[in-house]
């Protein structure tokens, strides 16, 4: 029995709907294992991390890098703070076992000086602490002003705090980069 050419145009439109649909339903998943999984971008909002991160900028990070590896001392990290909501943006300065001294604008790790030159500033007081194991100092480049590590309400942090990893600043264009 012939199939009339109104019908087989339907089972073509049909046919290609169904492509198109899936097509769609593929790259929606894969954007959400990227951005649940993969990479994020980080509004930064506050002065702790001045003149790395600037309120407003925006930064990508990814968040599979400490699934298999440790936070290591520079990295600018995604932290989770126990007992706050969201995600905030510190650097890693403190590694386990490692006595952190600030005194100034000089910090030192195990008695020898630590060249910091994103920060711009001096502490808001001197501060030292042993780390224990499983435990990470975190701060703001921005001493003087950033509520991190140093604050009680903070502290230490242990690896499961830590979310991912900011790579680059991807906004505003005049500041866009790696870091």
């Amino acid at each position: 029995m012939p199939v009339d050419r109104a019908e087989r145009r339907r089972r073509m439109r049909r046919r290609e709907t169904i492509r198109w649909a899936r097509s769609l339903a593929i790259a929606l998943a894969a954007a959400l294992i990227l951005r649940f999984f993969v990479l994020d971008f980080v509004r930064i909002a506050g002065v702790s991390m001045n003149d790395t991160l600037m309120t407003g900028d925006i930064a990508l990070a990814t968040k599979f890098d400490y699934w298999f590896s440790t936070p290591q001392r520079g990295d600018i990290a995604l932290i989770l703070i126990p007992g706050r909501e969201g995600v905030f943006v510190k650097r890693v300065i403190g590694l386990p076992g490692e006595r952190v001294d600030i005194q100034g604008d000089a910090t030192f790790i195990n008695g020898a000086f630590y060249d910091e030159p994103f920060v711009q500033n001096e502490a808001r007081e001197d501060f030292s602490i042993v780390l224990g194991e499983d435990e990470y100092l975190v701060l703001g480049d921005n001493r003087y002003s950033s509520h991190d590590s140093r604050d009680a309400d903070i502290g230490t942090l242990p690896k499961s705090a830590f979310v991912g990893r900011v790579r680059a600043i991807v906004f505003p264009f005049s500041r866009a980069g790696g870091l």
